[in-house]
């Protein structure tokens, strides 16, 4: 009879299991940008096509909260890793804190572009490169974005060949933008972003490097007479979630968020791409002289600014080898 009665209780609890509603689970996603902020729909809109799809095709909810509410981007960076929050925005220069081998796709020039980066970062190498960041920091790359494409230098004068950069006083962040810069004769200094345009426009430095849209939001055709298309950098990120959230969902939830995720990248390339076109047009109608270098010029910078960044590379990055590998990628893709 015991036996009898403990079966019914097991087989009442399964079939109330079975019966019960699946609990929703939220996924709340750090980012730096106010929402609608004017020019960056390629971030802020990559997240909004993620969080449609993955509502539209799953029982989660996506939870964007816009401006820094949630802090810097380091600091939503690390609340991610520990599944305090499960996404953010954050980008190239962010996971290089965490992850070291992640600043070899920094290199310049390592891709000739955007097209090479991109397949890159979609084949064998950028794969590779994704497993090794989710092992050593718990974050699953669901795919790698594009953060405005190309860097390019300005000035208050012409940039058309590197020694033209020779005494300059730019401001650059970190050392494998530094170090470069120093190769071809100017000077760097750190510079806060937010003190970038006073900076510019009191002459405490003379240029800067960033992508045309970041360039555009702000205001820097007002203090720079000068942009060079140089594109000796690309700017990324990864599109990352916590590891431990993803893995602790069913396998239908986990389709819903990758298949979110591609169709989140597709976006942010391709609006990348349409707002960059744009922002050269602003540029120039806004009194800047844009200058095209043709591929022996480029050349030229390359061959200064990369071997520089490949010897700083080489003592300051856990896995050297992969700069060849990078380095090989990039030539394949090509």
């Amino acid at each position: 009879m015991k036996t009898l009665i403990r079966s019914i209780v097991l087989a009442s609890a399964v079939m109330a299991a079975a019966a019960a509603p699946s609990i929703a689970q939220e996924i709340k996603v750090g980012l730096a940008l106010p929402q609608n902020a004017k020019g960056f729909d390629f971030v802020n809109g990559m997240y909004e096509t993620f969080k449609a799809e993955v509502e539209a095709n799953s029982d989660m909810t996506v939870d964007l909260v816009y401006a820094g509410a949630l802090g810097a981007p380091n600091e939503r960076l690390n609340q991610m890793r520990r599944g305090v929050i499960q996404m953010s925005d954050a980008a190239d220069g962010n996971f290089a804190t965490i992850h070291r081998d992640i600043q070899i796709l920094n290199m310049p020039y390592l891709f000739s572009s955007e097209q090479t980066a991109w397949d890159v970062f979609d084949g064998p190498f950028g794969q590779a490169l994704a497993e090794d960041v989710r092992e050593k920091t718990g974050i699953r790359v669901l795919g790698w974005w594009e953060s405005g494409g190309f860097k390019h230098f300005s000035a208050n004068k012409a940039i058309k060949t590197p020694a033209d950069m020779e005494n300059l006083k730019m401001r650059v962040l970190g050392p494998l933008a530094t170090i470069p810069v120093e190769a071809l004769g100017a000077s760097a200094a750190p510079v806060a972003f937010s003190e970038l345009y006073t900076s510019l426009k009191t002459g405490v430095v003379d240029g800067q490097d960033n992508s045309v849209s970041i360039f555009n939001l702000v205001k820097l055709y007002e203090v720079q007479s000068h942009l060079t298309l140089t594109g000796h950098t690309y700017a990324f990120g990864p599109l990352g979630i916590n590891d431990r959230f993803f893995s602790s969902l069913d396998e239908s939830k986990q389709k819903a968020i990758t298949d979110a995720a591609a169709k989140a990248i597709a976006f942010n390339r391709a609006k990348s791409r349409e707002m960059e076109a744009g922002a050269i047009a602003f540029a120039k109608d806004n009194g800047v002289t844009v200058i095209e270098l043709d591929q022996d010029t480029k050349t030229a910078f390359r061959d200064i600014m990369q071997p520089a960044a490949i010897g700083w590379l080489k003592e300051n990055v856990d896995t050297p080898e992969l700069i060849d590998q990078a380095i090989a990628a990039a030539k394949a893709a090509e």
